[in-house]
Parts: C-alpha cells; structure tokens; sequence
C-alpha cells in the first residue's frame, strides 16, 4: 500500500471535524489500521510515474514491482478560475485544510470576540449542506460561550444549479432546503461566486461582507492521469475511462473519485468499488468466471445538523431522528469494511464528541 498520507481520514468525517470533533481521534495511522495484517507493507511516499512494460510504480527514487497495481488517487479542488479563490478561500478536502479552517474559525468568534459574523460555503451538494448545518449550530454554539448570546452568525450557503444536492432525487433537495432554513441559514441558487478578496466575495454582480468563504464545490482529477496519457484515457470532463471490470490499462485499475462510472466521487461508491476489486481479482486468479461492476443501490445519507438527517435508499426516505439513526449506522458500516470494530467505535464516537476547548 503506498500512500503519501500517513492517515485514513473518512471525507464524512470533515464537517464534524471542522466544526469541533477531534481530529486527532478521526485521522486513523494507516500502521494501526495494518498493524495485524502482516502480508501488507504500507509505504509512505508519493507516486510520480508508472512503468507498465516493467509493472513498476515509482516514488521518486524508490520502485516498487506489482502484478496488479489498483489507482485510488483521489481528486483536487477546482476553483473554476474565480479570481482570489487561492488566496482567500478555505478548503475543506483533507486534515491539513479542516486544520487550517478550524483555527480561522476560533480565531473570528473566539479571539475577536466580534458579535457579528458572516460565513459564505460555495456548493450545495452533499459536502457544502452538511458544512453548512454543523458550522450554523458550531457558530452558535461558540458565539454563546465566548461572545454574547446577541451575538449574530450569518451563514450563506450557495449553489450553482436550481436545486441543492441535484445529483440527488427533488425530495432529498426539498428536505434539505427546508432543514437548514429551519437553522436559518441562508440559501442562494442559481448563482455563481465570480470573486474572492479579504473583505467581499462578490456574486452576480453584488457583494457580500465576508472575511470567510469555505469552497465546497467542483474538484478535478489527480493530475496524474494527465500527466501520463499513454496509458489513461482522460475524457472531456476529466474523469479517466475504464473497461467495464474497473481496468483503465493493463493489469492497472482505477477506482474511486472522477472514473467514468456512475455514482464516481462518493464515499460509499468508492467502498463498492474496493469491495469489487477484491472480488474480482481472486476471481481472475482462481479462473472463474469474471462480472462487471455494476453501481449498488446504496443508502443516501445527509446529515444536517444534531440529531437529523435525511435518508434514501430506492426511492424511499426518512428524515430526523431516524434518518439520523441511519446516518450513524452507515458511517459505523463504512468503518467496519477498512478497520477493527475498536478502531471504528473511535472514529465514530469523535464524530459525535466535541473538543471541550470552546
């Protein structure tokens, strides 16, 4: 396993991270999660080339031989050109930017002790309506401690298309809308972010006072596809064309964010997918009989705030506590696939424990 992360850090996990959990307790050593499995070597480097012809991957001065060699790069933020957005805008795509964006926000209502505050999340799918429902409640909740209880915290959540979550069904959109409007944040569709500086982030020709703007919207392929062409076919919107078996060249897979499948780009189908290759692979070894990947109609989870989350699965849906309920069996689930039960009832449980330093 070669990763140029040291830790396993569930991207569900972010908003609860950003807005108090322990990350400490949420990013998991890729050693513990292995400590156990002796036939597997986890190397800490970066990949910067393949060599097919000698089924070599290669880290910088060090190669390593494979048969098989499975590419879970994953994506990068892409700001879409919006002028300051590198500057001025956080991230929220791993544990250096939840790190990054967690001490801005004790540093605006904790030391400023300012009592009124603006946040702008650009992005209305899954990512930008959880942020924006935990950071609502974490706002409060640190304005109270520190500040005064007349204290005002604006959050403005923003999206592009006519709907949030629109790669979702219209009633997971209508839900959500109306969950964080309950919360009092507000919503702006069908608009688009041109700007970014210390003060404003501009919008459709108007400007909105902020010193905080959380990008929570478009990625774009590791660019490492791109870089090697020979042997990955990018396609027009960047994601990499693979066989119906996962395979993007020979003997080399892809699998996770921005493939040419369905449902890419999602926790869940990211764990399909591992679950697939696995499967496949001992299958092409013991010479049986090989299926393509298809998509499962996996559960929907939105968790928005404490104690609520709306939830779907082939049509059907809950919301509240009971979605809620759902949303925590999943996230336990996904954990059980990739570590111990001990080590997930960790992650999970600091997801649901604030760090007491308000």
């Amino acid at each position: 396993l070669i990763s140029n992360r040291p830790s396993f850090f569930h991207h569900g996990a972010f908003s609860a991270a950003i807005t108090g959990g322990d990350i400490a307790q949420m990013a998991i050593s890729l050693d513990d999660i292995f400590a156990t499995h002796s036939d597997v070597k986890v190397v800490h480097a970066t990949l910067t080339s393949i060599d097919p012809d000698r089924k070599l991957a290669v880290c910088g001065h060090a190669s390593y031989q494979y048969d098989t060699l499975v590419m879970a790069l994953g994506s990068e933020s892409d700001y879409s050109g919006i002028a300051g957005s590198h500057e001025h805008m956080f991230g929220a795509r791993n544990i250096e930017q939840v790190r990054r964006f967690h001490d801005h926000l004790h540093a605006t209502l904790v030391e400023d002790h300012h009592v009124e505050r603006s946040y702008v999340i650009v992005g209305g799918g899954e990512t930008g309506v959880e942020l924006a429902g935990a950071l609502r409640s974490y706002a409060d909740e640190l304005a109270k401690a520190h500040i005064t209880r007349r204290a005002k915290v604006h959050i403005t959540l923003v999206e592009a298309q006519s709907r949030l979550v629109p790669r979702h069904s219209h009633q997971a959109s209508y839900h959500v809308a109306k969950r964080l409007k309950a919360l009092g944040v507000d919503v702006l569709l069908n608009t688009r972010v041109e700007r970014v500086d210390d003060e404003f982030v501009s919008i459709d020709k108007r400007k909105l006072p902020t010193e905080t703007v959380l990008w929570a919207a478009g990625v774009r392929n590791n660019p490492f596809y791109l870089k090697h062409p020979q042997y990955f076919e990018v396609l027009s919107d960047g994601r990499v064309s693979v066989n119906p078996y996962l395979e993007a060249y020979r003997d080399i897979y892809v699998i996770g964010d921005n493939i040419d499948v369905k449902d890419a780009g999602r926790a869940r189908s990211a764990l399909d997918m591992a679950v697939y290759i696995a499967d496949h692979l001992v299958r092409n070894v013991a010479s049986r009989p090989l299926y393509p990947y298809r998509p499962s109609a996996s559960l929907i989870c939105i968790s928005i705030g404490a104690h609520w989350a709306y939830a779907e699965c082939l049509g059907i849906y809950v919301t509240g506590k009971l979605g809620s309920y759902a949303h925590r069996r999943a996230v336990m689930r996904s954990y059980l696939q990739i570590m111990p039960r001990a080590m997930a009832d960790m992650a999970v449980a600091s997801q649901t424990t604030k760090t007491r330093n308000l």
